[in-house]
C-alpha cells in the first residue's frame, strides 16, 4: 500500500461519501467478486472522479508555493 499526502488524506472522506450511495445501490454485504463489470465501473469512476474533484478543491484553497 502506498503512503498517502496529507492532502490526499484529506480527499478520503469526500471519496467515501461518494461511494456511499453506489454501495447502497449495490449492497454492503455483496461480495466484490459477485459485482458485474458495470458495478465495478461505476465504483471505480465514482471514487476516481470524487478524488479528483476533492483534490482540485483543497489545491485551490492553498498557496502557490513559488
Amino acid at each position: 500500500m502506498v503512503d498517502f499526502t496529507e492532502e490526499e488524506t484529506q480527499a478520503l472522506p469526500a471519496v467515501m461519501r461518494a461511494l456511499a450511495p453506489e454501495m447502497e445501490r449495490i449492497g454492503w454485504d455483496r461480495p466484490l467478486a459477485q459485482l458485474t463489470q458495470n458495478d465495478m465501473h461505476r465504483l471505480i469512476v465514482t471514487t476516481v472522479e470524487a478524488f479528483r474533484a476533492e483534490m482540485a478543491e483543497i489545491a485551490s484553497q492553498s498557496a502557490i508555493p513559488f
